[in-house]
């Protein structure tokens, strides 16, 4: 538009016969100086406040020379309103416009009164304020967009961290599959072939004890060998320190805010040191993990997140406390799921916001399961006692 309309007085002022060289001139400078900085904003080339507010005073004056040369130019006043709009804050902007207006309506009374009308002053009024709507309408659409555009990369980073999580699910089942199958046949298989050997070994002859010992060496061998590999497919995942894991939830949470355009700043602190854990309360731990900075990300538009992991002797606790929007304190469909697996392991859940200035979520999970058999965590398969006693159904 800004060249065209150029173009457009330079042929006018040709035909009115008001083309000379000044004009010529200055429509010439104007035009390289337009283009110049127009230029350099497409390559991203980046310019200080000072530089852009010079350029945009430099090409005012060249249309206000071109102006009081001729009223063929006037008509740069609409695309130079988008200009002011765009570069400067709001109200220096609209009175940059008002301004520009004036120029474009009055100056051509002032220097050709006899050719000026009314019509000349709405004229370019009614442009104006056409100009300025249509900017604000785009910077509406805009800001729609780039809502849209945040919705969609919340939705496919959901959307992934779903799939890891069903990928993960089900590789955990085929090991806890597999273990089973291992524990119930070549296991149990080789651990009966240790007390027969044993036991016949008590019986036998001399001649073929060293065979039964070899026998029941091998044996034992295979049956470490098996254990390991129940160990090792059922505890693989959780055998990290939870303190890792957390790291590697924040690093996940660190990615998903950068991508989402939020600039918190998410924090690790951790306190105590505790033995390897039971299964659930690891698991549960870490899910208040990702459940608490996961709202964090999608909800608080916090600048500050921290994590702190106490690890004790009687009870693991977590804090996820951030400094943005409060909650209602309302517990949502992730957040009731977890105070219920918290619940069933005799843990406590609370939430606590106070207003702007943030939230805090805090569990406490006690560790009694490290006394109760059935919370033994998977892959520590207990020994056999030896002697007669053992029964080979372990």
């Amino acid at each position: 538009m800004f060249a065209f309309l150029l173009g457009f007085g330079v042929l006018r002022a040709g035909v009115d016969g008001r083309l000379d060289y000044r004009a010529v001139l200055l429509a010439g400078v104007l035009a390289v100086v337009y283009v110049a900085g127009t230029w350099q904003e497409k390559r991203g080339v980046p310019q200080r406040r000072a530089t852009r507010y010079s350029w945009l005073a430099l090409v005012t004056l060249l249309w206000l020379g071109l102006v009081v040369h001729t009223p063929d130019f006037l008509w740069l006043e609409f695309p130079l309103a988008f200009l002011y709009l765009h570069l400067l804050p709001t109200v220096p902007g609209l009175v940059a416009v008002a301004g520009a207006w004036a120029v474009a309506a009055f100056v051509p009374a002032w220097l050709h009164p006899a050719d000026w009308t009314v019509a000349a002053a709405i004229g370019p009024a009614i442009g104006t304020l056409f100009a300025v709507a249509i900017y604000y309408s785009y910077r509406a659409l805009a800001r729609e967009a780039d809502h849209h555009r945040k919705v969609a990369e919340q939705l496919r980073a959901t959307h992934e961290e779903l799939a890891a999580a069903e990928h993960q699910a089900g590789r955990l089942e085929e090991r806890e599959r597999l273990s089973r199958e291992i524990h119930d046949t070549v296991a149990q298989g080789l651990n009966s072939i240790v007390l027969l050997a044993r036991a016949t070994r008590a019986q036998a002859p001399d001649s073929t004890q060293e065979g039964l010992s070899t026998i029941e060496s091998v044996a034992r061998e295979n049956l470490a060998e098996a254990r390991r590999f129940v160990r090792d497919l059922t505890a693989a995942d959780s055998a990290r320190p939870l303190p890792e894991a957390a790291a590697e939830v924040l690093a996940r949470m660190r990615r998903r805010g950068k991508a989402l355009g939020e600039p918190t700043a998410f924090e690790l602190h951790t306190h105590g040191q505790a033995a390897a854990l039971p299964e659930p309360v690891y698991s549960a731990a870490l899910r208040c993990v990702q459940e608490g900075l996961n709202n964090v990300v999608k909800h608080a538009h916090a600048s500050r997140a921290v994590v702190t992991l106490g690890l004790f002797k009687d009870a693991v606790t977590v804090d996820v406390v951030d400094d943005g929007d409060g909650a209602d304190g309302h517990f949502g469909y992730g957040l009731r799921g977890l105070a219920r697996r918290v619940e069933d392991l005799g843990g406590s859940l609370s939430l606590e916001s106070t207003g702007a200035a943030g939230t805090a979520l805090a569990v406490s999970i006690p560790l009694t399961s490290q006394h109760a058999p059935q919370a033994q965590r998977p892959g520590q398969v207990s020994e056999p006692g030896p002697g007669p006693a053992e029964t080979g159904t372990q």
